[in-house]
Parts: structure tokens; C-alpha cells; sequence
């Protein structure tokens, strides 16, 4: 199955060479070398997407048999009790996979879906996608379409409501199956009751403009839900919770990702409070949510916090990761002759900063120099991953570094971009300045990063992301394109598409999956 297209249409040049000899001669690619290092880190990229096919995640943690619904170490007894309910970007293939292991098992369910996806995933022309992903008509699972621009919205209140409605229906002897996947929050927005969404929303964006923490936002965003921290899964109480995650958040927090729904949470409305005053933002903050958190907070006040075994009813699982993704692409590498090297599955930070890191990790690759990296470049690679690298530089062998996480973009230009094309051109960028300190000889050596998004979406524009390598700065000069104008710009994707005709451009389609981004740094060093 052939998910992406990055056209190879790379011209005749000559072999890679010393900077100095290059000051008054083009610096080329070798052709050969270069154009195996992009298939090769497609075929990995492939490697890693397939391993976190929602379907497939689904179903190898489902085992059905005789009325006996088994995951991990838990066995539930099935009769048609089973319900389901989804929020995310990738629920649709969830939702297939456990249909089609239970069947008729299943009674009612409701699906909070983005606007739009079900015709994209037709539109795409991948019948393998189309088949893991289109419920039949005659699905018990409604699908309800929102949160346009991932943004909350009416429609996406209008499935959370709904969500509720399925989860208060349930009965003692009842199963709820629970399908999240990255997206999930804007799509289950259920604020508590006297608080309009708009309310709530004001609220979270006044919070997130004056410099609070992920930890803080979710705390505030938590306790002014009625479905989130916890409370789908009292809401379907005593009905057992069955709830399958495909993560895409770094680390695999439950309490964290889509907000936790059927995780319990400890804060409380006067934590809400302190983080209003500890910002002063309480002027700020629509008035009933104020007078909301306060008549919560003399409610709570002798409540004990609860703890993490508090619900005993639920069962929450870890079904795709990053790291799935991770350890298949390690495997590809392997399979074609490379030494894998796994930087993180916890990449984070700017995206032109972490381009950069990768430069000085191909550096070391290439010469078996590390050059000056930054602060958090340090915090990477590591001592054990700088061991690795050279050992396989000083083996000869090629070498594969994979990383994963999840950057981010501050916005200083107009231009259209995304963090994975982002950091590639950034990559570009400075491998050409460290040029001189490990591209000394003539040879047939070559390097190439790919950094692409697992749900073949990168930023406002139809790519995943982008391949970048040591010859584009030079070839897109000569073509009349400056690569560092266009990073200043955050116009990542308008350099890529002009560049050769977007022949280094990495355009997935929709995957149907989202396990954050991958990145593949392939080096060949000089031989």
C-alpha cells in the first residue's frame, strides 16, 4: 500500500564534495546515493505508519471468544451490553476495528468526528483506508461531524451531548467502550451546567494568552466540564469503562490526553481559583465562571482528593503510541542495512531548533565530531546516543536516528508552513554552514532527514512534511530561490513546493491515524 507520494525527479550532479573546493563550484548531490536515502526513509516512514494503524492497534489488544470479551489481564462477559463512544481524529478506524470484532454485540454508540473527514477519506481514493474506516450504513454508531478548524463548536457540543446520553444510559451489567484518539478534547466540549461553551472558551483562551502551563489550562478546563477529569466514566457508573487510546500526546499522560474523561482527577475548583488569581486574570474571566468556581469550591472544600485506584469500574489502555511507531521503524532500518539509533519519542521544542540538533547529530554521524549544539540539544543526544552514533561511524556503516514528539512554530512571518517542513529547511540551513567541518573529501556519501506527520497533515497545506538535504540550499539559489527568507518567513511550504517542483515535499493524504510526528535522519558517510 503506497501512502504517500514524494516525487524523485532529482537531476544529474556531481558527487559530494569539500566545501572549500565548492566555494567556486555548485554543490551537487550524488544522485545514486541521495535518491536511496529518500526511498529508503520513505520505506521507514511507511514502516512506521503501518504499525500504528488504528485498526490494527484495536485489534490486537481485542480478543472475543464465546461471549468473552478479553484485553490485557481484564475479561468482560458479553451479551449485547456493549456501547460505544468515540471523540477524536482517528476514532473512525477505531470504531471500524471494534465493530467488526464484536458485531451485533454492540447496541447503540456515537462517534464526535472533525467536519468533513468521512468525505475526505473517501475523496483519497485509498480503499484500504476507505475499508478500515467507513462504518456500513447499517452501523448502530452515529456519527456526528464537528469542531471545525479543531476548533469546539456546536455540533461537537451537540455529540458530547449525546456521549452523555449513551453513558447515563448504562446499566450495571453493562460495557462502555471508550475510543480516544488525538483531537479528542475539542471534540467532547460539554461545559457544566450555567456556563455556556463560549464562556468556557473565552476562559481557556484568556488563560493560554497569559502564560499558563499545559498543567494549568487542563486543570481549568477539567473543572469547568461536565464529561472531562473523570466524568464520563462517573457518568456510566456502575456500568464497567473500557477505554482504548491512541495517544498523541508526548508521554502517554492519561489524565492529559483529550483531558483525561475516564481518568480521575485530583484538582478541584480552588485550584481554579488560585491559577486565576496567581495570572490576574480575574477581571478578565466572564463573571459566572467565577461565581461558578466559587460556589463549587464551598461544595468540595472537605471532599478528600481522589486517587488514582478510585475507579474501579475502569479500564483504560494504551493501544498506539509514538513508540510503536518508533520501534517499527527501527526494524525497516535494520532490514535495509542501516545502524538505528533512537534519539526520543519525546522531541519537543522549536522546530528549527530541533532541525538543528539533528545537523549536529549528522555531523557526529559523518565525522565523528560533535558540533556546538544547543542547551537542549545536549539534553538529546545524550552520552549513550553520542556512543551509538559513533560506533556505528566508526564501524562505516550507515546510520538511521529516529526521533518523535511533537515541536512547535513561533509565528514571526505571513507564510504558509508547518513544524515538519520547518524543521527540515531549518536542517537544510545548517548543514550547509557545518558543510566545511565534515564534508572534507570527495566521496559518495550523502544524508537526508525526513519529518513528517503520522496523520499526513503538517500545518495549513496539503503536505505531511518534508525531506531535506545537504545540496537544497545551493540548488534552490541557483533555481532564484533564498531558503533563509523563506524560514523567516514560516513559509516552509511555499520554499518546498517551488523547490524542484515539490519534489522533496512528503504528501500522505489522510492516514486515518495520529501519533504525532516521525522523523528519519539518514546518514551515508564518506567512504
Amino acid at each position: 500500500m503506497t501512502l504517500f507520494r514524494v516525487t524523485s525527479n532529482l537531476k544529474r550532479a556531481r558527487p559530494f564534495m569539500s566545501l572549500r573546493r565548492s566555494r567556486s563550484r555548485n554543490i551537487s548531490s550524488s544522485t545514486d546515493v541521495q535518491l536511496k536515502l529518500k526511498t529508503d526513509a520513505q520505506s521507514i516512514f511507511h514502516a512506521a505508519l503501518g504499525a500504528v494503524s488504528p485498526q490494527e492497534m484495536v485489534k490486537n489488544n481485542l480478543l472475543f471468544r464465546q461471549n468473552i470479551l478479553s484485553i490485557k489481564d481484564h475479561e468482560y462477559i458479553v451479551d449485547k451490553n456493549v456501547s460505544v463512544v468515540a471523540f477524536g481524529k482517528a476514532v473512525l478506524g477505531m470504531a471500524k476495528a471494534v465493530e467488526d470484532v464484536l458485531g451485533d454485540q454492540i447496541v447503540r454508540g456515537v462517534a464526535s468526528i472533525p467536519v468533513g473527514l468521512p468525505r475526505a477519506i473517501k475523496a483519497s481514493g485509498n480503499k484500504e483506508l476507505i475499508e478500515k474506516s467507513i462504518l456500513s450504513e447499517l452501523s448502530p454508531i452515529e456519527i456526528i461531524e464537528g469542531a471545525k478548524n479543531n476548533l469546539p463548536d456546536e455540533m461537537a457540543q451537540y455529540a458530547a451531548s449525546r456521549i452523555r446520553d449513551v453513558a447515563e444510559s448504562m446499566g450495571n451489567q453493562d460495557i462502555l467502550m471508550v475510543l480516544i484518539s488525538g483531537g479528542g478534547s475539542a471534540l467532547l466540549p460539554y461545559p457544566v451546567a450555567g456556563i455556556t461553551l463560549e464562556e468556557k472558551l473565552k476562559t481557556i483562551k484568556v488563560l493560554a494568552s497569559s502564560g499558563a502551563t499545559i498543567h494549568e489550562l487542563n486543570t481549568v478546563r477539567k473543572n469547568l466540564s461536565d464529561l472531562k477529569g473523570g466524568k464520563l466514566a462517573k457518568a456510566a457508573s456502575p456500568a464497567k469503562v473500557v477505554t482504548l487510546i491512541l495517544s498523541d500526546v508526548i508521554g502517554d499522560p492519561l489524565d492529559i490526553i483529550a483531558s483525561g474523561p475516564t481518568v480521575p482527577d485530583p484538582s478541584t475548583p480552588a485550584d481554579c481559583l488560585e491559577i486565576l488569581k496567581k495570572l490576574d486574570v480575574e477581571k478578565k474571566i466572564p463573571d459566572v465562571v467565577i461565581q461558578y468556581l466559587q460556589k463549587s469550591k464551598q461544595k468540595v472544600e472537605k471532599r478528600v482528593k481522589e486517587k488514582l485506584n478510585s475507579f474501579p469500574h475502569v479500564q483504560n489502555v494504551i493501544v498506539g503510541s509514538n513508540r510503536f511507531a518508533v520501534d517499527a521503524a527501527v526494524k525497516k532500518a535494520l532490514v535495509l542495512g542501516y545502524a538505528p539509533v533512537v534519539l526520543s519519542t519525546m522531541l519537543s521544542g522549536e522546530a528549527r531548533d530541533v532541525g538543528k540538533m539533528f545537523s549536529g547529530a549528522a555531523n557526529l554521524a559523518w565525522n565523528g565530531h560533535l558540533s556546538k549544539i544547543s542547551p537542549s540539544g545536549k539534553q538529546v543526544l545524550t552520552s549513550n546516543i553520542v556512543d551509538e552514533i559513533l560506533t556505528a561511524h566508526h564501524d562505516q556503516k550507515p546510520v538511521c536516528i529516529i526521533g518523535a514528539g511533537e515541536t512547535t512554530v513561533t509565528l514571526k512571518g505571513k507564510g504558509i508552513g508547518g513544524r515538519n517542513q520547518e524543521m527540515a529547511l531549518a536542517l537544510a540551513i545548517d548543514v550547509i554552514e557545518k558543510l566545511e567541518q565534515f564534508c572534507n573529501v570527495e566521496n559518495k556519501g550523502g544524508l537526508v532527514l525526513l519529518s513528517a506527520g503520522t496523520d499526513g497533515q503538517d500545518g495549513p497545506n496539503p503536505a505531511a512534511g518534508a525531506m531535506a538535504d545537504p545540496y537544497q540550499v545551493t540548488e534552490a539559489r541557483e533555481d532564484g530561490l533564498d531558503a533563509k527568507q523563506f524560514l523567516e518567513d514560516n513559509d516552509s511550504f511555499s520554499f518546498y513546493s517551488k523547490f524542484k517542483n515539490g519534489r522533496d515535499l512528503v504528501v500522505t493524504g489522510l492516514t486515518g491515524t495520529n501519533v504525532m510526528d516521525v522523523q528519519i535522519l539518514l546518514v551515508s558517510p564518506p567512504s
